[in-house]
Order: structure tokens, then sequence, then C-alpha cells
């Protein structure tokens, strides 16, 4: 069966054979659209895994960045070592031209519990047979009623004993010393016994303990 066509060639869609002719052609031309379509993302399908592909590239250079991060503040702080705390022991030193009160306050600024009496050489004799002693005028300096034939300096520090301190005032300075203290009902005592071999601190912070008096330099 002939099909009509235009003048122009084209097949007249107005006649029935023409209208069939156009949908061959219409599902032809659909078809090979889909086609195309199917052919173009299969060849997309490699070029998304390529991109997908990025971000895990991404992601493990990030977590290089990071592990090489925490090693480095890891080991910041250990390359800057920390200065050793000084330890310094104050001492007060004691000598002939200091006046004697102004070491007996110094002394217990130093031990606030406790407290430094100074007499002369003669007061040993007084103390064994149980009498009471008076100090030296705290106006006077240490060079001024010391023993003749005495010199030199002493220092006084946390760690010395009491009986070692009491020692060195009769060598050095030829003067009798006693470290007293003065309980909270006011009664006042000198050391002695197992007291004297107490460290000066350790003794003061037993006094503190006990509720001793604090601050009488007298």
């Amino acid at each position: 069966m002939a099909v009509k066509k235009n003048a122009d060639g084209t097949v007249d869609k107005r006649t029935k054979e023409g209208k069939a002719i156009a949908e061959r052609m219409a599902k032809a031309r659909k078809a090979a659209a889909k086609k195309a379509a199917a052919a173009k993302k299969a060849v997309a399908k490699p070029t998304a895994k390529k991109t997908a592909a990025k971000p895990a590239a991404k992601k493990t250079a990030a977590k290089l960045a990071a592990k090489k991060a925490v090693a480095n503040a890891t080991t910041k702080p250990v390359a800057k070592k920390a200065a050793p705390a000084k330890t310094t022991v104050t001492e007060l030193s004691v000598t002939g031209n200091k006046k004697i009160g102004t070491l007996q306050k110094e002394f217990n600024k130093k031990f606030p519990y406790l407290r430094l009496k100074i007499c002369y050489s003669y007061a040993r004799q007084a103390v064994a047979k149980g009498e009471s002693i008076s100090g030296i005028d705290p106006d006077k300096t240490l060079a001024s009623v010391r023993r003749a034939d005495s010199g030199g300096d002493i220092s006084i520090s946390g760690n010395k004993k009491i009986k070692s301190l009491e020692k060195e005032f009769d060598t050095v300075f030829g003067l009798y010393a006693q470290v007293c203290y003065t309980k909270a009902d006011g009664h006042r005592y000198y050391t002695s016994g197992s007291n004297d071999d107490k460290t000066l601190s350790a003794f003061n912070a037993e006094c503190e303990k006990n509720g001793y008096k604090k601050g009488e330099w007298k």
C-alpha cells in the first residue's frame, strides 16, 4: 500500500498509514534515546566511583595529620623539662656585733613557740642547784659580753639540735644559752632530757601542736 506523502516528502500523518508510521518512528526515536541515556550512564559509573574515592583519600590524610598533631603534642612537654625547685635553708646568723635583744627577736620570729635565753657562764651552776637565773641585758652586744678568749660566729637553722646550739654558744662565745618555751598556763620551762635531742624546727612544731604560747621572745 502506497503511503501518502506531503509535497516536502514527509509522511502525511493525517492518513491512517501515516499515523502508524509516525508512531513507529516515535517509538524508535524514544528507544534510541533511552539506549543512549543508558550507555551514557554506564560510562559515567566509573567516574562516579573514582570521585567517591577522593573523600576517602582526604579522610586518610586527615587521620594522618591528626596522629601527627597528637604525637607532637605528646612530645613537646617532654622536651621542655621543668627547672627543679630551689630549696634553701634559711639560717640565722649570730655574730659578735649583734645585740642580744635583736638575736632573741630574730630567733622567736623563726621559731615562734621558742625563746632563746642567754646568760653569763656562771648561770650554769645556779641552774644545777635549781635556782632561778636572769638573762643578760638585751641591749648589750654578744662581743661585749663574750668570754675574752673566745672567738668566731655561729648560725642557727631549723635542722640544728637544741643541745648542739646550746653547746656552740658555750664554745664560741663562752656564754650559757638555753632554749625555752611557755606553756598555755603561762609557766616557763627550759628544754631538758629528750627534748634537747630534738631539732629546733621539730620542737617548735611540737609546742605549736600542744597549744603553747606564741611570740614571747623575752
